[in-house]
């Protein structure tokens, strides 16, 4: 009703204060009212208290035990207020994420997180793990631990999979994360073979070339038609033949291999006879020239011995 007084009040800040084991604490405790007789902690526990108009502090330096009841209390007059707020305590270990042996692409890996907390003995911890990142489907998980099976692909290789620990403390969360690079294997796949053409004429030069991919980066072999001598360039990746012969032709096959497998392609060449030297045209028309030549002349020359001049 108007002209009623506003009884007076003590708080707490911050209300319901979680800290972790063995760290400090310090609160505060107001009052609404200057014109109290007393104002002041009580706690079960050693107190060191700083005061100021309206206001006292109580410094904790070394918190020892999982839950506390605080209390503050203000007395004006024949009036009395208290703040109650409870005191939790923890114990929080960061997240470890690690991948369970090789991931090899194709096959099945599996990514792991453990983290641990300890609250009071009589509540187990809201503890919450959350795994993403690294090209696999968002997961959480409640509890110290949370594991994700996955079917491995090379993109995945040097991808960041990240785990979020969040330990939940009534008012108050603490997180904490953790990464880890994924490594993943592969046997060679994607390998191809080609040549600038797959037709060659006896005498051009020959160049077959191969490719892999696969991580570790494979080695390349190759099984070729013929022994006769080549040039290995490039690392192995390219066989070049100067002026190659017919023997040359046939299948080039190309073998990559690592620790995880291996994969092979293969191109066919063929080749075609020699094209006809220009040398032959010119003395089969120098032949020709040669006899219409003489045929020519022969004429001529009959021609010439048997002419007679008539008589009148």
């Amino acid at each position: 009703p108007p002209g009623h007084p506003v009884p007076c009040r003590v708080s707490i800040s911050p209300e319901e204060p979680t800290v972790e084991f063995g760290t400090s604490l310090l609160l505060n405790c107001t009052s609404s009212c200057r014109n109290y007789s007393r104002l002041s902690w009580e706690v079960s526990i050693t107190k060191m208290e700083t005061r100021g108009p309206g206001w006292v502090s109580l410094s904790v330096p070394n918190v020892t035990d999982w839950s506390l009841e605080l209390q503050c209390f203000g007395v004006f007059g024949t009036q009395r207020d208290i703040a109650t707020t409870p005191l939790r305590a923890y114990r929080f270990s960061p997240p470890q994420i690690y991948l369970e042996g090789d991931a090899v692409a194709g096959r099945e890996a599996r990514v792991t997180c453990n983290a641990s907390a300890q609250v009071a003995p009589h509540d187990p911890p809201n503890l919450l793990l959350t795994l993403r990142g690294g090209g696999l489907p968002r997961s959480t998980h409640r509890g110290p631990s949370a594991a994700r099976g996955f079917t491995a692909k090379p993109e995945q290789h040097g991808q960041e999979v990240t785990c979020e620990a969040e330990l939940r403390l009534g008012r108050r969360t603490v997180n904490a994360s953790a990464a880890t690079t994924l490594w993943v294997w592969a046997a060679p796949y994607d390998v191809q073979v080609w040549a600038p053409r797959t037709v060659f004429t006896t005498g051009d030069n020959l160049t077959v070339t191969c490719r892999a991919e696969g991580n570790p980066p494979p080695q390349l072999r190759w099984e070729l038609p013929t022994n006769a001598s080549r040039e290995l360039r490039d690392g192995g990746t390219t066989v070049t033949v100067p002026a190659a012969q017919r023997a040359h032709g046939g299948t080039y096959r190309c073998l990559a291999e690592n620790r995880y497998g291996a994969g092979a392609a293969t191109v066919d060449i063929l080749f075609q006879g020699s094209p006809r030297s220009p040398v032959i045209p010119v003395v089969v028309t120098l032949a020709v020239v040669t006899v219409l030549a003489t045929l020519a002349v022969s004429w001529w020359l009959y021609r010439a011995r048997g002419w007679k001049q008539m008589p009148d």
